[in-house]
């Protein structure tokens, strides 16, 4: 028997995983109830393993071991849920050779192991932000990898994949690949084939990119979407469809999808569709960034919102304006063709921006199940930090803060047939939850007073989740730089920075003063842009050979960040 009692202890602490469940107590929380949309204050919960066990406006008498937080005076949501993403898109300039073909720039090759690397990074990121459920809606077989493996070995929201697209098209880029992520779907048998070659690794739901052309009208590829929908449901599983163009997105519902994964784009909705959607009870995930975001990719153009500033991860942020460094001999020829034609593309997106909005507000008013998505990793729509921008672009379209907040949460779950374990604050559920400092029904900006985030029942610790490298960390100030923000600048400083010129030469000394110094560059110069040639890094120092353009003057400098708790100390400059 002892022998017995020791090896479970040794197997408890070689695998901590398996350890016993942390309990937590919150005390005198304030809980946004997304289904009623009212609060409940000054509300207790417990926490067992994994799941909410007790919720009570009486004290709740911690067991020993017990960590308690302090709810008073702020409230708590459940983890927020992004229901569109992809992680074999980086989001980067080079994710999408069949958009925009950059392969002689970056390898497509590079760009996939790019990809598969930052899975771990991304997860965090996630988790910072208060998102603690993403759904990938199509791409190669190791999706399911991440899911089984990468996920079970890292700390990460639940992720939930399906594998490569069902589709009647499919980029020349992706057809020669070894792992592809969108399959070309012509007959029930391939369709038959590739469903029965997916389901043994258990996808959590299937996708089908529904796209229709003069040369393959929708009509001609909806035996097969129907076909494929049949499967899925004999399956017990739920039909995601990307149908952009109203007749397609009406077909997709009749054929069976029960959910949409973009915005009708091409015209305002009719009183058809909205009755096809109540009578079909199908999801609606509005997706309004993402094609926006390629066009400013590709003018070199990012927004440089805050969030992206801050937690993107600056590698992939700092693609978004690679294109301000191809010449007009080497950039494609679409390419240029933007460039030379950016007014009218500016004048077409809002216009089609502003049909996604009245479609939005017209489907939230007849309630119909929305869902918050981003397509994250599409070029231009980052992991993780775009998030926050998706729901600015839903508040655009005149729908409320409440309903925002419900499809960012319970009718995510719902739509994807997981509102029994996650989506909203109850007993039994998945204690996935996130407190903050403000109320996010006032203002919806209140989302990044985030004080924690708890993940299936674990804290995990916001202030210290995201620990960048030292080059990352670089990157973020560079990043920062070239979009001419102060605050995001100097927020990758220390407060005791020292500027030197080589060798010994101090030039600023302090936060404050360097803050002073630079804002007002940052105001007086608008045409910044610090591209980096080459780039050492040696353990906590990272050396750069930066070429700079000031104004309409050009210099060539090497600087020497040393980079100390994740902020820059100090930096030497070699002109």
């Amino acid at each position: 028997m002892k022998k017995i009692v020791i090896l479970i202890i040794l197997f408890i602490i070689i695998n901590p995983a398996i350890s016993i469940a942390q309990t937590i107590v919150i005390e005198n929380i304030n809980i946004i109830d997304v289904e009623t949309g009212k609060i409940k204050k000054q509300q207790n919960i417990a926490i067992e393993g994994k799941n909410i066990t007790s919720i009570s406006s009486k004290k709740i008498t911690p067991k020993e071991n017990t960590e308690v937080i302090n709810g008073a005076d702020k409230f708590i949501i459940p983890g927020m849920i992004d229901s569109h993403i992809h992680f074999f898109q980086t989001g980067s300039l080079y994710t999408r050779p069949d958009a925009i073909d950059l392969k002689h720039i970056m390898p497509y090759e590079d760009e996939i192991e790019f990809a598969k690397k930052i899975v771990p990074d991304n997860f965090k990121r996630y988790l910072r932000l208060g998102i603690t459920s993403v759904m990938d809606v199509g791409g190669p077989f190791s999706n399911f990898i991440i899911r089984d493996s990468v996920s079970q070995n890292n700390i990460s929201p639940n992720v939930y994949v399906t594998g490569p697209l069902f589709s009647p098209y499919q980029p020349k880029a992706f057809s020669e690949l070894e792992d592809i992520p969108i399959e070309k779907i012509t007959t029930k048998e391939q369709a038959t084939i590739l469903f029965n070659k997916m389901l043994p690794y258990k996808p959590d739901f299937i996708k089908i990119w529904y796209i229709a052309t003069k040369d393959i009208p929708a009509e001609k590829t909806y035996p097969i979407v129907e076909h494929i929908a049949q499967l899925t449901h004999k399956n017990n599983l739920k039909l995601t469809v990307h149908a952009t163009q109203l007749n397609t997105a009406k077909l997709a519902v009749k054929a069976g999808a029960d959910i949409l994964v973009h915005s009708v784009t091409d015209t305002l909705i009719d009183n058809e569709f909205i009755e096809l959607l109540k009578k079909n009870n199908v999801t609606y995930i509005p997706t309004l960034i993402v094609s926006k975001n390629y066009g400013k990719s590709f003018l070199g153009k990012p927004d440089n919102h805050y969030q992206d500033l801050a937690f993107a991860n600056p590698t992939v942020y700092r693609s978004l304006t690679d294109v301000k460094k191809i010449s007009d001999e080497d950039i494609p020829k679409g390419l240029k063709n933007l460039r030379n034609n950016e007014k009218t593309y500016l004048e077409r997106s809002a216009a089609k921006d502003k049909i996604m909005f009245q479609n939005l507000k017209k489907l939230s008013e007849n309630g119909i199940n929305v869902a918050t998505g981003t397509d994250a990793g599409n070029i231009g729509t980052i992991h993780a930090s775009s998030y926050i921008q998706e729901i600015e672009a839903m508040k655009k379209s005149g729908i409320s803060n409440l309903d925002i907040l419900r499809a960012s949460t319970i009718n995510a779950a719902k739509g994807f047939g997981l509102d029994n374990q996650i989506g909203s604050i109850s007993e039994g559920k998945l204690a996935d939850l996130v407190i903050l400092k403000n109320n996010p029904l006032e203002n919806l900006q209140n989302l990044n007073s985030i004080k924690e985030v708890i993940k299936g029942g674990k804290i995990v610790g916001v202030s210290d989740l995201i620990k960048e490298t030292p080059e990352q960390v670089v990157q973020r100030q560079v990043n920062a730089y070239n979009a001419r923000d102060i605050d995001a600048f100097m927020d990758t400083y220390s407060e005791d920075i020292k500027i030197y010129n080589f060798p010994e030469e101090i030039s600023i000394d302090g936060k404050e003063k360097m803050r002073e110094s630079f804002k007002a560059m940052f105001e007086r110069v608008p045409n910044l842009y610090c591209e980096i040639k080459n780039r050492i890094v040696l353990g906590n120092k990272v050396v750069d050979r930066e070429y700079v353009r000031f104004g309409e003057k050009y210099s060539s400098v090497i600087a020497i960040y040393e980079i100390i708790d994740c902020k820059i100390s100090k930096v030497t400059f070699l002109r």
